[in-house]
């Protein structure tokens, strides 16, 4: 038999294979000793690591039902918004005539009415403060005493006191309107505050402090004085008294209240039947119309002369 092509293995090939096996024994049993020991025999008295959390993701409002077009401000432009979309800081929802949005976070919950502008200003773990950055009635609902809601509107303040349902109005004259449905809210500016409890109002006019809080009237007060019948003319003035918290529309146009609750409108009266409607709604949103057609003043007779002729006669 011929045994050339075979090599025949040395004595320190079997001394390197030796050695190689008791190694690959040694970690073996190594690795058993330290991993595989029962956890009674960690030292008595020490606490077990806590394990790591994940972080917390940044508080956030979401969009729990809209109606109409809503739309938000994120990261530079605009977008419209869906049910499920997510708020952040510094974030802005828009609503349009006849529009409406939820907002939910927590146990807070904001209903942002038609035509205004929120904005999130500060979102922590238990506080939220928002901005009305355009005329609007917002209205909120604080279901725990730990919670913390501050609404501004240009410089007024509004907050829970604990668990409270409230609304927020801000007219274009600047006046700011405070209602409270559930529980109490502070309302201050300029230097005073007063407490807002079930039931109540209080109205703050630009540059003056709020006033005293009132039991909202049962019945929403709008009295109307007409021009007499005939007597129209072509700029007539509407005169009526609301309430002092309330919003006032002539045919659409807002008109401001004074604070004694009168209000003063100019309409134009371009046809023989012109319909002059006018609107008041409340901080709680109940809302009170009256109408009438006007007729425009009949015109007097205009003199001509009659010529040369009828003094040559």
């Amino acid at each position: 038999m011929n045994l050339r092509g075979r090599r025949p293995t040395s004595s320190f090939q079997m001394a390197v294979i030796a050695l190689v096996v008791v190694i690959l024994v040694g970690a073996t049993l190594l690795s058993r000793f330290f991993f595989e020991r029962r956890r009674t025999e960690m030292p008595a008295g020490l606490p077990s690591p806590a394990p790591r959390l994940p972080l917390a993701e940044p508080a956030q409002f979401r969009v729990s039902a809209l109606a109409g077009t809503v739309e938000a401000f994120q990261n530079g432009q605009w977008y419209v918004a869906r049910a499920g979309h997510l708020l952040s800081s510094k974030d802005v929802v828009r609503t349009h005539g006849g529009s409406r949005a939820l907002l939910r976070r927590g146990s807070v919950e904001i209903d942002v009415r038609d035509n205004m502008d929120l904005r999130l200003d500060k979102l922590e773990e238990t506080t939220t403060k928002l901005g009305l950055l355009r005329e609007g009635r917002v209205s909120a609902n604080v279901g725990k005493d730990d919670e913390k809601l501050e609404i501004e509107a240009l410089d007024t303040r509004t907050t829970n006191v604990g668990a409270a349902r409230f609304a927020v109005s801000l007219a274009p004259s600047g006046k700011v309107s405070v209602t409270t449905a559930e529980g109490a809210a502070r309302f201050e500016a300029h230097g005073k505050h007063v407490v807002v409890r079930k039931g109540n109002e209080s109205t703050a006019f630009p540059g003056v402090a709020p006033s005293d809080p009132e039991p909202i009237p049962e019945q929403l007060l709008l009295s109307v004085i007409w021009p007499e019948d005939d007597k129209a003319e072509a700029v007539s003035k509407i005169r009526g008294r609301a309430s002092p918290s309330s919003r006032v529309r002539v045919n659409g146009a807002e008109t401001p209240v004074a604070p004694d609750g009168t209000f003063l409108a100019r309409v134009q009266i371009t046809e023989p039947k012109t319909r002059v409607h006018v609107e008041a709604e409340d901080v709680t949103g109940r809302q009170k119309t009256v109408d009438k057609i006007l007729h425009p003043a009949p015109r007097a007779p205009s003199l001509q002369t009659s010529g040369d002729e009828l003094w040559k006669e």
